[in-house]
């Protein structure tokens, strides 16, 4: 059982489903190293943080996904509105801010998308660091 979260305004966000999964579980199939590495990460993954949502677009936009990283978890569909804080499952704040940064911009490069990356037209001397679209920041917790 999941509290629901809603706005002033009435609009659900937070935990707002959770699914059955019909894969079965798949802990049993796996053997040796695999099993030692996935016991742990699955613990670390399902723990519960609080964490705030961050949207670089602004307060406007939301981010609406499902999660489930292990065969046979259930599935979660989770609404995200930037601002508040939410207690989410470790693994889903992995899976947000790592998979939602916009590749890095490579030494070399003049141009992204027709704009000119640097004022004077000139290349990147070194790779630098992408941009986030979605993010989660810690309220209480680190990775």
């Amino acid at each position: 059982m999941h509290i629901r979260m809603s706005t002033a305004g009435g609009e659900e966000h937070g935990l707002i489903d959770v699914l059955t999964n019909s894969v079965p579980a798949g802990d049993e199939n796996l053997k040796g190293e695999a099993k030692k590495r996935i016991g742990p990460e699955k613990k670390d993954d399902s723990r519960v943080v609080r964490a705030e949502y961050l949207n670089k677009r602004g307060n406007h936009e939301r981010l609406q996904m499902a999660y489930c990283k292990y065969a046979g978890d259930p599935i979660q569909i989770w609404k995200f509105i930037p601002g508040y804080v939410y207690e989410v499952p470790l693994g889903l704040v992995k899976q947000v801010n790592d998979k939602n940064k916009i590749m890095k911009k490579r030494e070399g490069l003049v141009s992204l998308d027709g704009n000119p990356i640097k004022k004077d037209n000139s290349p990147l001397e070194k790779d630098q660091e992408g941009e986030w679209l979605h993010k989660f920041s810690p309220a209480g917790f680190s990775v």
